[in-house]
């Protein structure tokens, strides 16, 4: 249970007060990425690295350009509608929200290589591919709500915590800080009587009203620059040069109103918790936002034994990302009515990192059935144990970020990819389905209550030099989160299931 305990506290809560916690979190979501696909794909759970021929080989496979036999250009659209239920304190909650995306275009060109009469067509280096393409490969589009009543804690006890970190040897906390607000705004006392030395929330009675609104949107993004060679009809080599870019929001207010027991006279010359009942209610607000650019490459093969089979390998090396984050949080009370002085929020903390997200290995292979079907698994590894931070340069948040590593390297671990899919053609339609799951990042979640689980299905129907494919996606996960927390564990959880339903249109040309 206290490993757990620590596990929430370090990878899965996004409260503030000390930010490491938030880089580690915010390094593992950045470094969890999927290949980037058409709807073709998605609808065949986007297992495609054994494949090939497809716009998706620019961010996937690169060399499944090598199986291309024509120039070709698409685009893919996205609708994204993200849903979620809660369980907080015992009572069910749920929130929405929908956003349209570009999720993929590209255009490759096909280059057929020169044979001299008399030699064999079919053997030796057949054609170079190239092609430019983006591609959307994660959506951090989440919303959740939760609300319930707390007889045992309040957040008043984390920033009580926080302040008793924080102060001098006289009881004065340092300035600018999310527990000085705290304290100015009397959601705590210094030295009250029975409590020791130390700030301490004064108790409440009965039990307090506790809730929690959340919004996130953004996405990383690559632009590839891919290239392949075709040998043989056999053989398919490719690599890519990816150019990432990272864009992250993340707003939310927690919100806590109940009755405070008051004392009679100046706590600190001896007085009796006998004054009169107050009530109070406070708003805390926050706001995250982090942009990143960086650099990738990938590394790929395509071996076809016989025609109708398919052995795919592909190497991504670690992304090395700048970051750019930007935090603020602000505090609002009110007490018997009556509002509480705001002098020094709202509180801002921009700072500047470097990441390096793990590299990624898959595997594949897809089998071709009668020329009519086609079946297709892949399987990626990954640690994220690997994950690391980093600063140019001093400056303070230098132990932050040491201490982030460390939480990354304690509290992750490798994971395991899975993907099946397959596509059945009726002339010019075809019929898709697939399923995915995506490993738990952290360690000891033997239930692995933090994977990812995808459901797909699709079609797409192809005329002359023309097609549309149309799939949908279900995208769940999971989440155990924490409004604040406690130095002794006692703090609420919630329980979040995630869904997001996500549809793709893909047009495409030939020339």
């Amino acid at each position: 249970m206290k490993k757990f305990t620590q596990m929430l506290m370090v990878a899965i809560v996004a409260t503030t007060g000390t930010t490491y916690a938030q880089y580690a979190q915010d390094a593992i979501r950045f470094g969890n990425t999927n290949y980037g696909s058409s709807a073709r794909f998605k609808g065949m759970g986007n297992a495609q690295i054994g494949v090939g021929g497809d716009m998706s080989s620019l961010n996937g496979n690169p060399a499944g350009l090598g199986l291309f036999t024509r120039s070709e250009f698409s685009f893919t659209p996205e609708f994204n509608n993200a849903t979620s239920k809660s369980d907080y304190l015992g009572q069910k909650g749920n929130a929405s929200d929908s956003k349209l995306n570009m999720n993929q275009a590209g255009v490759v060109w096909y280059n057929p290589t020169f044979k001299a009469q008399g030699q064999n067509t079919q053997k030796g280096v057949l054609s170079f591919v190239f092609g430019i393409g983006y591609s959307r490969n994660n959506d951090y589009t989440q919303s959740y709500s939760y609300s319930g009543n707390n007889n045992q804690t309040t957040m008043r006890d984390y920033f009580s915590e926080l302040a008793n970190g924080s102060m001098d040897q006289n009881g004065v906390i340092q300035n600018n800080t999310l527990q000085r607000l705290a304290y100015e705004q009397y959601l705590m006392n210094y030295n009250r009587p029975g409590s020791g030395s130390g700030h301490t929330a004064d108790p409440f009675i009965g039990s307090n009203m506790q809730s929690k609104n959340l919004t996130a949107a953004g996405s990383t993004s690559e632009v590839n620059f891919s290239g392949a060679i075709n040998i043989s009809n056999q053989l398919y080599i490719g690599a890519s040069i990816g150019m990432v870019n990272v864009r992250y929001v993340n707003d939310a207010e927690y919100k806590e109103q109940g009755t405070l027991q008051t004392y009679n006279g100046d706590p600190a010359n001896g007085a009796v918790g006998d004054g009169p009942e107050e009530n109070y209610n406070f708003s805390y607000v926050s706001s995250q936002e982090t942009h990143g650019s960086g650099v990738n490459g990938k590394l790929g093969l395509i071996f076809r034994p016989v025609s109708s089979f398919r052995i795919g390998a592909t190497y991504q090396t670690p992304t090395w990302l700048y970051m750019e984050d930007a935090f603020a949080e602000n505090l609002f009370t009110t007490i018997s009515g009556e509002k509480q002085p705001n002098n020094i929020g709202p509180l801002s903390y921009p700072y500047n990192y470097n990441l390096k997200t793990p590299g990624k290995g898959s595997l594949g292979a897809s089998y071709v059935i009668a020329g009519q079907a086609i079946i297709s698994a892949d399987v990626d590894f990954i640690d994220y144990a690997s994950t690391r931070l980093s600063q140019d340069g001093g400056g303070s948040l230098d132990q932050e970020i040491m201490n982030s590593n460390a939480d990354i390297k304690n509290f992750y671990t490798s994971a395991v990819n899975y993907r099946v899919g397959g596509e059945y053609k009726i002339n010019n339609l075809s019929l898709r389905a697939g399923y995915g799951l995506n490993g738990s990042p952290v360690k000891d979640d033997t239930k692995n209550i933090f994977a990812t689980k995808y459901y797909s299905g699709g079609l797409g129907y192809r005329f002359n030099e023309y097609y549309f494919d149309l799939a949908y996606q279900r995208v769940q996960s999971e989440d155990r989160t924490s409004p604040y927390v406690l130095s002794d564990g006692a703090e609420p959880v919630a329980s979040i299931k995630n869904a997001n339903n996500n549809v793709f249109l893909t047009f495409g040309i030939r020339f």
